[in-house]
């Protein structure tokens, strides 16, 4: 049985070294199943907006949601600052590290990975893999953003949500369910953070059962 490469896409504020660390736990439980691959994105937050953070723990952002370069996820806001950066640098990963089998998104990540979801229907990006797991995830508000969402999305899609969490609200989360064909979603009782539980080990390697070659 061979092992699924997953693409990893970090949070606002993250970058590849820190989610490959908070992913620590959840990567214990699926590492018979798993290869990840971490990614950072191409934007530095400003320093005026970030916790100025030694160079190897940069702050980084996937795009913004204000002029002043800074990123709130309810913003509803006709700005969209650096998104085709990142789009072109998830583009190029493809091209030199992949395949890839799956794409893991959170937070922001979740939102950029549910984005991608919608973009793999167009040729021109060549954005090739079978499914998608969606950490703390949320539809997009930017006016840029929206009509991607006019179509249902079908990719395979696993989401967890926590009940207890203070950044996205699990409302937010069901709405971007809502997008998806046939959505599998696990609920915790935590917060904005990825989940690591015996019971998501069973879940999602029901999930990933499909794709296990």
């Amino acid at each position: 049985m061979g092992k699924l490469k997953v693409l990893c896409v970090h949070g606002y504020r993250q970058n590849d070294t820190v989610f490959r660390e908070k992913t620590g736990a959840f990567r214990k439980l699926v590492k018979k199943h798993i290869d990840f691959h971490f990614i950072s994105a191409p934007h530095v937050i400003p320093e005026e907006h970030n916790e100025a953070r030694p160079a190897p723990e940069q702050e980084r952002g996937w795009w913004f949601s204000k002029p002043e370069k800074s990123y709130r996820a309810l913003d509803e806001t006709d700005v969209c600052i650096g998104f085709d950066d990142s789009l072109q640098l998830i583009v190029r990963e493809f091209e030199t590290n992949g395949p890839f089998d799956g794409i893991l998104g959170f937070s922001q990540g979740a939102s950029f990975v549910s984005l991608l979801c919608t973009l793999k229907r167009n040729p021109k990006y060549r954005l090739d893999f079978k499914f998608a797991i969606i950490v703390a995830g949320f539809k997009s508000l930017l006016s840029a953003h929206r009509p991607m969402y006019e179509e249902p999305i079908d990719c395979p899609s696993f989401h967890t949500v926590g009940e207890s969490d203070a950044v996205i609200p699990s409302q937010s989360s069901e709405d971007l369910q809502s997008a998806f064909i046939g959505p599998v979603v696990y609920r915790h009782s935590g917060g904005h953070y990825m989940p690591a539980s015996p019971q998501l080990r069973t879940a999602i390697t029901e999930f990933l059962s499909p794709f296990l070659t």
